[in-house]
């Protein structure tokens, strides 16, 4: 009998659980809020409500611009304000990437400004909204064929001024910081480029030279400003440098190069025709300036005997010659009182100093080699072949993969105050890395 009555207790009572009103107040709570979700889904009302700052998609992948070589210049970013409509829940939580606006391009078939018919679509086809309306239907934009073009800058002075230096001196040609300039854009308006100039204002009298900042202007065939060509980034802050000069005359000199220790303090006799000239030098290098210097002589052209050399002037860039009357210089280098001496030199004597990434340079031959030496007499009587070598330094040199002979330096070692006349080609193979 006890365990009848345990049983009949546990058993589930449902007119008990109607009575308990806790469980009728959570029974009302989930009836109430199933009621009103359906509501809501079922019997919400259609709102619109404006989706702002959709981007525009303008994709060229396949298209046939992109197939004609055509390009977006200037603004290719849009974005337009859309409204939709739908039920009130699902328009609440539409946002920019739920929204899809597109830029029909399919028309555009030469160089120019292009309307562009946009599409506004739903971005995935079940959502369950419509598009009422878009702040914008079409989009303006320049296509064209990308080209590149290499200019050549000319340097401006713009100045009010009768004249931006002192009496006494001159103005020499401006300096620009680069003599070149990088434009790229659209075909058809790098075509009507016909130079670019920078300009530097001077507004007071300049007492040495100074640097300007300068600005840049492209210059076109009709005068009407270039609206989507670009001068590359490494080429718009250009300086000029305006030289303030004055004339003064200076004697006129050489320096050598590759010369014997001996010769460096010691040189060799020589003499320059005209011993003077007048030139125009920058104002604040006058006083640390005392020659003319007229070349640079490499010893390896000095010859044991009178030596003549002729420099015309306008190739001379380091000052401007102010005499009219001078044509060329003439320079005599006097090494009669030296020697000579012919030694063979084993090819093993030939170093080549690789340092490169791109190739390698080896020796391609064993055949002795023949050089001149010019010195003094006691310094030739005791030279020998052994103070001799050849080296290439392949980090100066231009190589290519058909290089079959480079220049080689012949080095004295020792102390020995001679020095080889002659260029010494060595033949080498070359191999890429």
């Amino acid at each position: 009998m006890k365990n009848n009555k345990d049983t009949n207790k546990s058993k589930f009572s449902f007119s008990e659980l109607v009575r308990d009103n806790r469980f009728l107040a959570v029974l009302s709570f989930v009836i109430a809020f199933s009621i009103w979700i359906w509501i809501a889904i079922e019997k919400s009302p259609e709102v619109q409500q404006v989706i702002t700052d959709v981007p525009v998609q303008i994709n060229l992948e396949n298209t046939i611009p992109e197939q004609l070589g055509l390009q977006i210049f200037g603004e290719s970013e849009f974005k337009v304000d859309v409204t939709v409509k739908g039920k009130k829940y699902i328009v609440a939580s539409l946002e920019k990437d739920d929204i899809q606006v597109v830029a029909n391009t399919n028309r555009v078939d030469s160089a120019g400004l292009w309307t562009l018919q946009l599409k506004v679509t739903p971005a995935d086809s079940s959502d369950d909204f419509t598009i009422s309306s878009s702040s914008q239907t079409f989009v303006e934009v320049y296509f064209d064929k990308y080209k590149e073009l290499e200019v050549a800058l000319e340097g401006i002075v713009d100045t009010s001024l009768e004249s931006y230096v002192p009496e006494d001196c001159l103005t020499g040609d401006v300096v620009l910081s680069k003599n070149t300039v990088l434009l790229s854009g659209p075909a058809s308006e790098i075509n009507r480029v016909t130079g670019v100039s920078a300009t530097a204002t001077i507004e007071n009298v300049l007492e040495k030279t100074t640097t300007f900042d300068t600005k840049i202007v492209i210059k076109t065939t009709d005068g009407i400003p270039l609206e989507y060509t670009t001068i590359n980034a490494g080429d718009v802050n250009v300086t000029m440098a305006v030289p303030v000069l004055k004339v003064v005359t200076l004697p006129t000199a050489v320096e050598f190069k590759n010369a014997p220790s001996y010769f460096i303090n010691n040189p060799l006799k020589y003499t320059v025709y005209p011993s003077t000239v007048k030139v125009a030098i920058p104002v604040d290098a006058i006083e640390t300036t005392e020659y003319f210097i007229v070349d640079t002589i490499d010893f390896a052209d000095i010859r044991n005997s009178y030596n003549t050399f002729y420099v015309n002037a306008d190739s001379i860039t380091s000052y401007k010659i102010m005499d009219e009357n001078i044509n060329r210089f003439r320079i005599s280098v006097n090494a009669s009182d030296m020697s000579t001496k012919t030694l063979t030199i084993p090819s093993s004597a030939v170093k080549v100093k690789n340092d490169r990434d791109d190739f390698n340079v080896h020796l391609n031959s064993t055949k002795d080699i023949t050089v001149t030496l010019v010195g003094p007499q006691a310094d030739i009587d005791a030279i020998t072949a052994e103070n001799i070598r050849i080296e290439i330094d392949t980090a100066d040199k231009t190589i290519a993969n058909d290089t079959k002979v480079l220049q080689g330096k012949v080095i004295v070692s020792g102390d020995y105050n001679c020095w080889a006349i002659g260029k010494y080609d060595i033949k080498v193979a070359v191999t890429p890395q």
